[in-house]
């Protein structure tokens, strides 16, 4: 009996022994780098709702991990009760099954950078986010006709026009469309000066028409020192009733419709269109597109001048004449037009 006894607890002990190597065989899998394909890096894309079993099995057959078993062993030891969080995963060198699953666990997805110029349409941040297959256009478009599911907004805004904060930013290929414009809209009012609101009021203007009028001077000049000038003639304009007679929002109308050929005629110029300055008085209903934060500035803080015209150099700077009366911005006029024809000529001769 004793001796049955000795054997069987030398049996048990193997047992544990060989449990004991299997299991330190294991870990030393599980921690050992691996990479099981051929090339620099390897970029996994793991779809959201997906289970563990085929998160694992992705990564398996992309040559990450050694083997989704042993994997999914780990997964349930080292990380019990944590989620394995979808996205886009980019590997660049021979990795640990443990360091795999850290990755997942924490989300360390692949992060893409993305600038948004100044003065850029929704219909052009759009587009550009779906050529960099972050989001298809048309949901962010649905959500462009719904401002007020973003509270930074302000409540009267018609649409998402002009409060898609231009700067560059870092997304994911696993955001939502809805998570994406928020983080734009969040940007926008990250980038409004301090006491936007009230230094708004303080000029008869509210927040909405503020930005609105940023958005004009955004479009109208890239000069940093003509903001404020710019800002005062329309301002001004409005003060005393002009029409504000902003070609860029004549440009937006004509692409609201369909119509922009590349130029503006006098029939263009005609158009009955809410977001015509020429065919309508005083603001439009929004923004034209989104302003920056220095023409942000320039709308609440116009220069102290009494300028009600401006018009190009035409020399290619960009920079503006401005004029009080009306005779001396015909004369501004003609100096635009010489200057352009010269510039015209030069061009020419030298092709």
């Amino acid at each position: 009996m004793r001796r049955l006894l000795r054997i069987g607890l030398r049996g048990l002990g193997l047992l544990a022994l060989v449990a004991a190597l299997g299991a330190g065989a294991a870990l030393f899998l599980v921690r050992s780098p691996y990479q099981g394909w051929t090339g620099g890096e390897v970029v996994v894309e793991l779809p959201s709702g997906a289970s563990a079993r085929s998160i694992l099995a992705r990564l398996e057959r992309a040559g990450v991990i050694r083997n989704r078993h042993l994997a999914g062993a780990a997964y349930r030891v080292l990380f019990e009760g944590k989620t394995l969080k979808a996205g886009e995963y980019r590997f660049t060198r021979p990795v640990s099954t443990e360091e795999v699953l850290r990755d997942l666990v924490e989300g360390n997805v692949v992060t893409h950078r993305l600038t948004i110029p100044e003065g850029w349409t929704a219909e052009e941040i759009f587009a550009l986010l779906e050529r960099e297959g972050l989001a298809p256009a048309e949901p962010l478009r649905e959500l462009f006709l719904k401002p007020a599911l973003f509270p930074e907004v302000p409540p009267d805004a018609p649409t998402l026009e002009g409060f898609l904060g231009p700067e560059t930013h870092l997304f994911t290929r696993s955001q939502r469309p809805r998570e994406i414009v928020a983080t734009l809209v969040k940007a926008w009012a990250h980038s409004l000066p301090e006491g936007f609101a009230e230094r708004a009021a303080a000029l008869g203007r509210t927040p909405l028409e503020a930005v609105t009028l940023a958005s004009l001077v955004e479009k109208e000049t890239g000069v940093a020192r003509e903001r404020p000038l710019v800002s005062a003639v329309y301002h001004n304009r409005l003060r005393v009733g002009m029409p504000l007679q902003c070609d860029p929002t004549v440009v937006y109308a004509l692409k609201r419709r369909g119509l922009f050929a590349g130029g503006l005629t006098r029939a263009s110029l005609a158009v009955d269109d809410p977001y015509n300055t020429y065919a309508r008085g005083g603001l439009p209903p929004g923004p034209i597109a989104s302003p920056g934060a220095a023409a942000l500035e320039a709308a609440v803080a116009p220069a102290g001048v009494p300028y009600l015209y401006f018009v190009a150099v035409g020399d290619g700077s960009g920079e503006h004449r401005f004029a009080v009366t009306y005779p001396e911005h015909l004369e501004n006029v003609a100096l635009y037009r010489r200057a352009r024809t010269a510039r015209e000529t030069v061009f020419g001769a030298s092709r």
